[in-house]
């Protein structure tokens, strides 16, 4: 690499020299030389991924130091060093490799810039480039957890800290990438060899253009591809072994890379200072008797001074034709309640000095999570008289509040199943229905069903859901129920989420045929401490299962396994990287494979 480094540096100088014997004097003045500093971003192209074509900005960034010599009016020599990181990564069924290398580069490039054909005088100069490069790197991958353990992909898109095929499978937990590339693919030997150079001869390609600031600074823009003659680069060749990149080899192309970036340089040409100009007087202008004496709000300021020139007529105003403020407040004296603050920095919109009762209610209007402040408007939008909705829902189980069931299991392969927290309690129910009639059917179902404390509940005034036998009055039913109610099925599939001052409550509804099929559900992770639920307050159908010593958070419920792992999708998005679809069928929790899902498309993330 010094040796390489060592030849561009003196064809540079050579050519430095040629280019400043032809005319001393006129090269002194029209071809001085020029630095430049820039910085840019890597798009990498080797074996990684696989492809011919893609974006060449990346997050990958690079610096580079250039000096220009022109050699003649359309000819530059430019001598080039560029600092970068190169980092790649391939999720896929065939293989998951990754690598980061740091990458020096120097070039020695002969410019073109089109003098021929454009106008002397111009502020944009297209160029392009070419040269020989000298290319050094030292490529490494992430093989290792942050704690030693080895990264074990499995075909359902996670990471766990066991091989699939392992006989304690079952025991298995996710683990995490931690993005330190430890280990040195060279020395590791994946290529057969671990004293193979990493150094490689190169060809620049560079294209872009100059925009002429003044006579010695200017703006770049410009693009240049480094063909490489390595494929070590990415430590990936048809040669690597199997153990490393699993069911797919390497590709035979050599590596490349596309840098592109922007970039500020300076000319030492010699400016000649500007000629001295006259002086104007430096008397002040009298705006007033300078002729233009349009006042269109007639405020008695003219327009050419006037900083508020749509004042309302007969106001009274300042120099600067702005309506008086006398407290200050930033409310007009025209527009101010309170005229006279005392205390100008705490004045509301009105102008009035806000106090200590008003600011605390501010305060609570901001911080309001109970709705107590805020302004409720309703609206009939559809013209229509509106009628009392009465709400009832199937009780199945009642537990205290933040204990857990004991057969969890049971209750998640309910597709319609609710929790409310209310008081001191945490009630279980199933359906949402506006009959009475409907809802003591399903109430009957469940009883069938092995729920002996099933019961009917009945939202009242206040929000609660008490039992309609005592505290709560038998209402009317609605004639004009909908027939699937009167069937006692629940609509087809919908998820809803109510708040009020002392309850919360998220339901998912599904038919009755639903409910004896699979119920689909997302976990976002197992703890061995549990953790509060705070942490999971903005996720829908949150439910806590206690097995084997660890909590398992549930969300969702779902009928089939595409919508299951569109959310799974969005609890990713949220930061809950752990997430997985589990299946639960006649009160028991089953795996994916017994319901007919293939554990390749289980990822939506990474494959189909």
């Amino acid at each position: 690499m010094r040796a390489s480094l060592l030849l561009l540096i003196f064809l540079f100088v050579s050519a430095t020299s040629w280019s400043q014997s032809e005319d001393s004097e006129s090269s002194s003045k029209a071809y001085s030389p020029t630095i430049g500093i820039g910085v840019g971003s890597i798009g990498f192209y080797g074996d990684l991924n696989d492809r011919d074509y893609g974006s060449p900005i990346k997050n990958n960034a690079a610096v580079n130091l250039y000096l220009i010599q022109p050699a003649t009016s359309y000819l530059n020599v430019r001598f080039e060093f560029m600092l970068g990181k190169l980092r790649e990564e391939e999720r896929s069924r065939q293989r998951n490799v990754n690598f980061e290398s740091d990458i020096r580069a120097g070039a020695l490039l002969f410019e073109y810039n089109f003098d021929h054909f454009l106008p002397k005088e111009r502020k944009v100069t297209p160029f392009i480039a070419t040269g020989i490069e000298a290319v050094e790197y030292n490529p490494k991958t992430d093989l290792l957890a942050y704690n030693g353990e080895p990264y074990n992909y499995w075909r359902d898109g996670s990471i766990r800290n066991l091989p699939e095929n392992s006989p304690q499978a079952d025991q298995a937990v996710i683990i995490r990438r931690d993005y330190s590339y430890e280990t040195d693919i060279r020395e590791a030997g994946f290529n057969g060899s671990t004293d193979y150079l990493e150094r490689a001869f190169a060809i620049p390609v560079n294209a872009g253009v100059t925009m002429h600031l003044n006579s010695q600074f200017n703006f770049r823009v410009q693009s240049t591809i480094h063909f490489t003659f390595t494929d070590y680069i990415d430590g990936i060749t048809p040669s690597t072994s199997q153990a490393y990149v699993d069911q797919k080899a390497g590709n035979s192309r050599n590596d490349f890379f596309v840098v592109s970036g922007v970039s500020l340089s300076y000319n030492f040409q010699k400016v000649e200072a500007a000629e001295p100009f006259e002086r104007f007087d430096d008397a002040p202008i009298d705006y007033r008797n300078s002729g233009n004496t349009e006042d269109f709000d007639q405020d008695g300021v003219i327009d050419l001074i006037d900083n508020c020139p749509n004042t309302p007529r007969g106001i009274q105003v300042d120099t600067l034709g702005c309506p008086v403020d006398t407290d200050k407040d930033g409310i007009p004296d025209y527009k101010d309640e309170e005229i006279n603050t005392e205390y100008p920095e705490f004045a509301n919109a009105q102008g009035v000095e806000m106090s200590d009762e008003m600011i605390y209610k501010s305060y609570l209007q901001y911080i309001d999570s109970t709705l107590e402040y805020a302004e409720v408007i309703e609206r009939d939008f559809t013209g229509g008289k509106k009628k009392n909705r009465v709400s009832y829902r199937v009780k199945i189980e009642e537990h205290e509040k933040g204990s857990n069931p004991e057969d969890m299991s049971k209750l998640l392969s309910l597709s319609d199943l609710a929790k409310i927290d209310q008081g001191n309690k945490t009630v279980y129910t199933v359906g949402n229905y506006s009959t009475l009639t409907a809802a003591e059917n399903r109430a009957a179902q469940m009883k069938q069903k092995g729920f002996d404390n099933s019961a009917v509940l009945q939202r009242n005034t206040n929000g609660d859901y008490l039992p309609v036998s005592n505290e709560v009055p038998r209402v009317e039913e609605n004639r004009e129920a909908t027939k699937d109610e009167s069937q006692n099925k629940a609509p087809a599939k919908s998820e809803e989420a109510t708040e009020t001052n002392n309850e919360s409550v998220t339901t998912t509804t599904a038919t009755e045929e639903q409910k004896e099929e699979v119920v689909f559900r997302v976990q976002l992770g197992a703890f061995k401490n549990e953790p509060t639920e705070e942490a999971f307050r903005s996720i829908p159908n949150l439910f806590v299962v206690e097995s084997g010593g660890y909590y398992r958070y549930m969300s969702g419920a779902f009928d089939n396994f595409e919508d299951a792992a569109k959310h799974k999708v969005k609890m990713v998005v949220k930061g809950y990287k752990g997430s997985f679809v589990v299946a639960y069928k006649k009160g028991k929790r089953v795996t994916l494979k017994s319901v007919g899902i293939n554990p390749i498309s289980s990822d939506p993330i990474i494959g189909k």
